[in-house]
């Protein structure tokens, strides 16, 4: 029998259709599949593989993300000798790594609302853009205020390159294998996170500022990924429309509110005591501002860039929270463990970069093969619970570290804080993501990278606050000057030199009496991220993703043309 002409239009059609392939997270077969999967549940079961232009993707974003995690954690060995270069203050020294975690923090929401507005392309570019104009300015920087300019650029830059990166992968991934995708660029965070001090101590013997050169190839490749592999459709709009979409308002009292925030929280305890004006005006100021800022979102605003959709559930604000305390925890480890080695152990800062190595190298594999599990079991909560023992169990051991603990005992210590870390970083993450309503996954993903960034942010100003405060109480009650205290991260170095042994080992005393109760308190928070973690529910991995940002790839060979999604 003939075909009717309704077919040979339909089959015309079908044709011409193939020309071009829809590449989209939410779709996970074959057409001929996906017409006999008539409920999202089925078309989540369908198998997924990734073609040749998502593996090109994601490791494109893996090496720009890369010296992201480089440039976070690069200051760890390095700001004695920065700050000597510049005749900066411990004080400015301290804020060459805070101001970029902090710029690094408020610009994440902000980027995810642009993505949305101007496009995955074009938000990402300008990311890696800022980022590289950014290293370019400390590269070239002669003073302190140079200096703070170009790590505030960067951190722009840095926290749109997270954000926008998560928001990337959970476009054209599904959910279920999300984990496995989002550990292996954790992995390469972790990667450049590990470098870093080795990196660092390394570079600085030439010069500080190999500390920035060296990321610049990592920028070249990152202002190339856009034009080469996103080709996203969208619908055309206008630039006046697309400026009119933006949420002014919102965003400008959220990027006051919030900084005016962290300002206070890294005053407080190192420029300023905490219950002086200086610091309790912009802490009040910052947090009166988000309130106002919420309300106004949640009720007033037309176009709000704050999707308030993804706190419905006690477990995805749970995640947030514990996201902020598991940053936290991390970096202060970190930042404060490479510390110890340097004024404690009187390692020199390669010797440090090294020795933090049992930390960080631990966390990377363990992320990693976390993500993998995940995906393959299809359930998350076991790694949250299980590294939240094993972060509480880790922090407690460090208590216990001196001047005279043995390698052996502090490499121990670090693993176990590393293993727990791992874990946690995967877990909530994908927690976060299953928690919430599909079309707001992608959403979900960057504001759970801003939370963590937040908690970045206090790790490093809240610790150093701690360390100061039981540093300078510490040389009070021994006796000895407490210029010390305040200008701990500086005196370091001089330790190494110190002709007068007998004074030495009683300051290194005093470092290592506040290390450790510095860890203790470290320990107290991370039981409290365990508590909280009990709370977060378990949810199904098998969604149907949804998204109006979908990527497109032209087909050339029609031959072997199908649908299947990527």
């Amino acid at each position: 029998m003939l075909p009717s002409a309704s077919t040979t239009r339909d089959s015309s059609n079908q044709t011409n259709q193939m020309e071009l392939k829809v590449v989209n997270g939410s779709q996970s077969a074959a057409c001929s599949a996906a017409n006999k999967a008539s409920s999202p549940q089925a078309m989540s079961e369908l198998p997924w593989s990734p073609t040749k232009q998502v593996k090109l993707i994601v490791a494109g974003l893996a090496s720009v993300i890369i010296v992201v995690g480089l440039d976070m954690t690069i200051f760890t060995v390095a700001p004695p000798t920065v700050a000597n270069a510049l005749q900066a203050d411990a004080t400015k020294a301290f804020w060459f790594a805070a101001i970029y975690l902090l710029t690094n923090a408020v610009v994440q929401p902000l980027m995810a609302a642009w993505a949305d507005i101007f496009g995955r392309q074009a938000t990402y570019f300008s990311a890696v853009l800022l980022f590289t104009i950014g290293t370019i300015v400390c590269c070239t920087a002669r003073n302190v205020a140079a200096m703070m300019a170009g790590r505030a650029i960067q951190g722009l830059g840095g926290g749109g390159i997270i954000s926008v990166q998560l928001i990337i992968l959970s476009d054209i991934i599904p959910l279920r294998q999300l984990p496995k995708y989002m550990g292996q660029c954790q992995l390469a965070t972790g990667i450049g996170t590990c470098l870093a001090p080795i990196v660092g101590g390394a570079l600085i013997k030439s010069s500080w500022r190999w500390l920035f050169y060296i990321n610049l190839p990592f920028c070249a490749i990152g202002l190339a990924i856009p034009p080469l592999l996103f080709r996203y459709e969208m619908p055309l709009t206008t630039l006046y429309d697309k400026l009119s979409s933006i949420d002014w308002l919102g965003s400008a009292t959220f990027v006051v509110g919030t900084t005016s925030f962290l300002l206070g929280v890294s005053w407080g305890g190192n420029q300023y005591v905490w219950d002086s004006v200086p610091t309790l005006v912009p802490l009040l100021v910052g947090l009166a501002t988000v309130a106002m800022t919420a309300v106004y979102e949640r009720f007033v605003a037309k176009k709000p860039f704050l999707h308030f959709s993804i706190f419905n559930r006690v477990s995805s604000l749970l995640c947030s929270v514990c996201a902020v305390l598991q940053a936290l925890i991390m970096s202060a480890v970190l930042y404060y463990g490479a510390f110890f080695m340097i004024s404690v152990k009187l390692y020199s800062p390669v010797l440090a970069g090294i020795s933090i190595l049992a930390f960080t190298l631990v966390v990377v594999p363990v992320s990693g093969i976390t993500g993998a599990v995940i995906a393959k079991t299809g359930h998350y909560r076991w790694a949250i619970l299980t590294g939240w023992v094993m972060s509480t169990l880790g922090c407690g051991v460090l208590i216990k570290l001196s001047p005279y603990t043995y390698a052996a005992a502090w490499v121990f210590m670090f693993l176990c804080a590393g293993v727990g870390q791992g874990m946690i970083m995967t877990g909530q993450l994908v927690a976060v993501q299953a928690t919430c309503e599909t079309r707001d996954i992608a959403y979900a993903s960057s504001m759970y990278s801003f939370f963590r960034s937040v908690g970045l942010t206090f790790g490093v100003a809240l610790g150093g606050t701690i360390f100061q405060n039981l540093l300078r109480r510490r040389v009070h009650d021994m006796g000895l000057s407490v210029d010390i205290a305040e200008n701990a991260v500086g005196y370091a170095t001089f330790l190494h030199d110190m002709a007068d042994h007998d004074l030495r080992t009683r300051i290194v005393e005093a470092y290592a009496w506040a290390f450790q109760r510095q860890f203790a308190a470290l320990t107290g928070i991370s039981a409290l991220g365990m508590v909280l973690s009990l709370g977060i529910s378990s949810e199904s991995l098998d969604k149907q993703m949804t998204s109006e940002h979908r990527l497109l790839t032209k087909v050339m060979d029609t031959k072997n043309t199908d649908t299947t999604a990527v």
